[in-house]
């Protein structure tokens, strides 16, 4: 573009005729006009490269302020303390999870749920947000790498602040970690627990009356979907354990399981002996004295139960009883049932056979007392091997009690049951135990069919 000589307007270049004026341009004009074109562009051009440095100078500065007050906006202490109370406030487990992992522990999302809830339950939204905010000015304010924790209402600490460095060189680097606990479990049988941790399956294997850890876990309120397996059957249930219930680095652990408990009681077996009395639950037997309770089993099975015991050394079983799983209860009453005839009948031809020689076994009592106390106070065991079945554990013993030469004496057994198999006869009695208190004993005696020629196989207290 070139300007008229005469009016000053625009004409294109190369054009020899002025559209405003009219005026026409000679060769001498066209070169004027060329020269001045060239002249103002070289003009125009310096100015341009003054201003571009200084404009992008500008741009920079500009730049690094919006980047300064962003960065500060998100990483001054003050900032670092709202991210925290804003994921907690609303209950954002992810990031949560984010701010209170470390490289020694890995918080999870359940975790992180279980510790939303027991702050707004144990210290409320506003007070945590108090706390947080004041910890954060004290530490700011500090000149040293100092660390303080907010706490629940009952004191427990929950979570711990301290002033670890700086960010960007100009930040102070505010951490949030939260205390953990060790959760343990003391269970009454060999156990396999298999729960969600870390974001994934986790298996502990607990031994019987042995406290186990189940992992570390952060303050809160925990539900952990479980399932565990025992020798008994697989279990579907819930561990659960509380903060508020913790000691000073472990939490209890509560088990809430679907699992059935039995409550065995005998029918029909007041002949029996309790104390030879066997329980079998499906493939497992227990000792009917000792097993109060019986368990625990699913409730998802039927469970199949049954008991046997002697009387007068001979042993019944009751009629197998089924308990279905619509039956099964956390308390379940199972009454087994025994032939009462068949062992009452039993009982009966057994007294009377007994009273057939008990004569005979209470003279022979009334001779071996006399010889064992003759035996001992004359060191002469002679004098009570007669009685006594060779080569048997209680022949060795008495012979080596004999030979001790220690003071010995003991009153005649007073008889309460003699019960005969074939040639051996067990017989029950009172008598002085070896503790100096009087209390039952059982002997094992052999002999021929009439309690003849009877010698002492065994004793036991």
């Amino acid at each position: 573009m070139q300007k008229c000589p005469n009016c000053g307007g625009n004409m294109r270049n190369g054009q020899r005729k002025c559209a405003h004026c009219g005026h026409h341009i000679t060769d001498d004009n066209t070169e004027k006009l060329t020269r001045s074109s060239k002249d103002s562009k070289k003009s125009a051009n310096i100015r341009a490269r003054k201003i571009i440095p200084w404009g992008i100078a500008f741009f920079i500065i500009i730049l690094l302020i919006i980047i300064f007050f962003l960065l500060k906006n998100f990483n001054s202490p003050e900032a670092q303390s709202e991210i925290l109370i804003n994921a907690v406030d609303n209950n954002d487990t992810q990031k949560l999870s984010t701010i209170l992992s470390t490289q020694n522990n890995s918080v999870d999302e359940t975790e992180a749920t279980a510790y939303i809830k027991y702050i707004k339950n144990e210290i409320g939204m506003n007070k945590f947000v108090k706390d947080v905010n004041q910890k954060i000015k004290k530490l700011n304010e500090s000149e040293t790498k100092e660390a303080d924790f907010v706490t629940a209402k009952n004191g427990e600490n929950v979570l711990r602040v301290s002033k670890n460095g700086r960010r960007y060189l100009i930040f102070d680097n505010m951490s949030f970690t939260a205390p953990t606990k060790e959760a343990i479990v003391k269970p009454k049988y060999d156990t396999i627990y298999k729960f969600k941790s870390d974001d994934k399956q986790k298996k502990v294997k607990a031994d019987k009356n042995k406290t186990t850890s189940l992992g570390k876990f952060i303050p809160g309120d925990y539900i952990l979907e479980t399932k565990k397996e025992t020798d008994n059957g697989q279990f579907e249930g819930q561990l659960k354990f509380n903060f508020n219930n913790s000691n000073n680095e472990t939490i209890d652990v509560r088990e809430d399981f679907n699992e059935a408990y039995l409550q065995v009681e005998l029918s029909g077996a007041s002949k029996i002996d309790k104390d030879t009395v066997k329980i079998k639950v499906n493939d497992k037997t227990y000792d009917y004295a000792k097993a109060k309770e019986i368990g625990p089993y699913p409730k998802t099975k039927d469970i199949t139960i049954s008991a046997e015991g002697e009387a007068k050394k001979k042993t019944f079983k009751s009629a197998e009883t089924i308990v279905k799983t619509d039956n099964l209860k956390d308390k379940t009453k199972v009454t087994l049932n025994f032939d009462d005839d068949e062992i009452q009948s039993y009982v009966d031809k057994k007294e009377k056979e007994e009273n057939s020689f008990r004569n005979k076994v209470a003279s022979f009592f009334g001779n071996f007392t006399t010889a064992m106390n003759s035996a001992h106070s004359q060191s002469d065991f002679s004098l009570v091997s007669t009685y006594l079945k060779k080569n048997t554990d209680n022949y060795k013993s008495t012979k080596s009690g004999v030979k001790s030469n220690r003071v010995f004496y003991t009153p005649q057994p007073q008889i309460t049951e003699i019960v005969k198999q074939g040639h051996t006869f067990y017989v029950t009695a009172q008598a002085l135990k070896e503790n100096g208190q009087y209390g039952e004993v059982d002997y094992e005696l052999e002999g021929d069919g009439d309690a003849d020629n009877l010698k002492v196989v065994k004793y036991s207290e």
